[in-house]
């Protein structure tokens, strides 16, 4: 080590280089610069305005402040500058276009009218997107169906909806898990009753064969009451809210709940009613569809014929009237007109029954010599236009 070495000349130096570098290092400001006054003031008041008021339009005015609301999340420097740069660069293209100058007008008013189409068309979608979703509402809104849904510990006296509200069914599954919750707590402070009468007469026994007396934890004038007291009143408040469920189970159905659901009763009667109206005047509807591919259960089914499974299909029909009616009455089905006449093909009216025989025939001659006129017209003209194409 150098002689001319000292501490305090290495002190001194340290303190000197320290002094010399300290205004070179950068300071940190703990505060985000999107609250510094340095960038609010400048973008609300100089850029966001600025842009505002040369707008030429109120689609354009629309545009600007839905962007300056979207990066609003913004909080990286470098992606900041970079949408406040644009955005100073519209400012002067708009400022342009306000003071006259033709081209820049043109770009604004043509950008205009392609906001104003945009904002058209989300209005479009947003319409159609809300009349699909309460459609969807609709195809799935509850209905009365004319039942009693009878009123139980977890519920009181309601009307049977299809489909359930999730309301109900959530109401239900809750109370029912309440309920077991406080039966096993309820079984629980039993046992620590139990425990609590063993400790003591294990103690009064202690104190009884020793003829000694110590100091008792659950024994003695009313130590074991301050033990037992918190533990029956929770039985106690458990005693009662069951009660209050078994009152509920008994609670009867209210006069205007009772005729709403007869109500809901006969519309569904006169529904059904009207529902086989349509089907008799030709209509196909969902129920009938159903019907017509629904067939006899399986063990019935294998004991089935082939001619009585014919049978069954026919009469799976909506006609009421011919064969169908005919097989109808052969299989005891109820008709709506059971004395309507039944064409069996007797010998006074055959010659009747040739003649529209030979009309149906004829008329399904011509239909056929029709569309076969019409097939070899279509390509013959086909196969020429072919032709003049390959000519040329």
């Amino acid at each position: 080590m150098s002689s001319s070495y000292s501490e305090s000349k290495s002190l001194a130096f340290r303190a000197n280089l320290a002094k010399l570098v300290s205004p070179l290092r950068r300071v940190r400001s703990r505060t985000p610069f999107f609250h510094l006054a340095a960038h609010r003031i400048p973008t609300l008041w100089s850029l966001y305005r600025g842009l505002l008021r040369n707008s030429p339009t109120e689609d354009v005015k629309f545009r600007v402040r839905l962007l300056f609301h979207q990066n609003r999340q913004f909080t990286g420097v470098e992606k900041t500058l970079t949408r406040l740069k644009l955005g100073y660069k519209w400012l002067d293209f708009f400022k342009k276009a306000k003071y006259g100058d033709e081209r820049c007008q043109n770009v604004v008013m043509r950008f205009s009218s392609l906001i104003a189409a945009k904002r058209e068309k989300a209005r479009m979608m947003r319409i159609v997107r809300e009349e699909l979703e309460w459609q969807e509402k609709l195809r799935h809104r509850p209905i009365l169906s004319g039942g009693f849904m009878r009123p139980t510990v977890n519920h009181g006296p309601l009307p049977r909806m299809k489909p359930q509200p999730p309301a109900i069914s959530h109401l239900i599954i809750k109370r029912l898990k309440k309920r077991e919750l406080r039966h096993d707590k309820r079984k629980q402070l039993e046992d620590d009753l139990e425990d609590l009468a063993m400790e003591q007469q294990f103690e009064e026994g202690l104190r009884n064969l020793t003829k000694v007396q110590f100091p008792t934890v659950f024994s003695g004038p009313g130590i074991s009451q301050r033990w037992k007291q918190p533990i029956v009143e929770s039985i106690r408040d458990i005693s009662k809210r069951q009660q209050l469920e078994y009152v509920r189970a008994e609670t009867p159905f209210s006069p205007e709940l009772f005729e709403r659901i007869i109500e809901a009763r006969r519309e569904k009667i006169r529904n059904k009613t009207q529902e086989k109206d349509r089907e008799r005047h030709g209509e196909l509807t969902k129920s009938a569809i159903k019907r017509q591919r629904k067939g006899p259960p399986a063990h019935i089914l294998a004991k089935m014929t082939a001619k009585e499974r014919e049978m069954d299909k026919i009469s799976r029909s909506l006609s009421e009237v011919g064969y169908v009616a005919l097989v109808k009455r052969r299989l005891g089905f109820k008709l709506k007109d059971p004395d309507a006449g039944l064409e069996l093909g007797e010998k006074n009216n055959r010659p009747l029954l040739r003649q529209a025989t030979h009309l149906i025939h004829a008329e399904n001659r011509r239909r056929q010599i029709e569309e076969q006129r019409l097939t070899s017209f279509t390509s013959r003209t086909v196969c020429s236009e072919r032709a003049q194409a390959t000519g040329e």
